[in-house]
């Protein structure tokens, strides 16, 4: 069998007389500071949102995966709700909202919500660690997509009262490089 090279180390087995090639993965992955400029984007999660009307609030949480840096954080917006008519109450659409990181990167994420929209405004900064002299900020903003059609929400009983869990569609957040200092 001929031997294939591209540039990389290659191994022929051989199983039950067939010649198989195995070769590592040589695909090259691109560095924080490359992915900053070009794709400064986040990957919403396990995106849910839960309401107590009986306790009197809810919430909105999920994960954001920051592509460049690939840091993890849990973003939370919490909300007052009418305890009788479950109405949300008293929420300013433009108060932001710290998230926090799971990792030990450099990453500062806020969001904020428009509970009547659902429209999800995100920023970031950030530093990588190939040079750390360079601060990103990056923003994005999406419309979420809660899922509240029949069977999709989960209600389950509490001492307040029923909660009610609806899931949010998974979604990638695309940034705009606001600003490289």
């Amino acid at each position: 069998m001929r031997q294939l090279q591209f540039g990389f180390l290659a191994l022929c087995l051989s199983l039950m007389g067939q010649d198989i090639l195995a070769s590592p993965l040589n695909i090259r992955q691109e560095s924080c500071v490359e992915l900053s400029t070009t794709t400064p984007n986040w990957k919403l999660s396990n995106a849910r949102s839960s309401d107590w009307p009986g306790g009197g609030g809810g919430r909105v949480q999920f994960f954001a995966r920051h592509v460049p840096t690939s840091e993890l954080s849990s973003c939370d917006v919490e909300y007052r709700l009418n305890g009788t008519t479950g109405e949300i109450i008293d929420y300013d659409p433009t108060s932001t909202h710290d998230c926090i990181n799971f990792g030990s990167s450099k990453l500062n994420t806020t969001v904020q919500l428009d509970m009547d929209t659902l429209l999800l405004n995100m920023r970031s900064s950030w530093t990588c660690e190939e040079d750390e002299t360079v601060t990103y900020t990056a923003t994005g903003s999406t419309n979420l997509d809660r899922d509240t059609s029949p069977g999709a929400c989960l209600v389950e009983p509490s001492q307040v009262g029923d909660s009610t869990t609806c899931p949010i569609a998974n979604v990638e957040v695309e940034g705009v490089l606001e600003v490289k200092e």
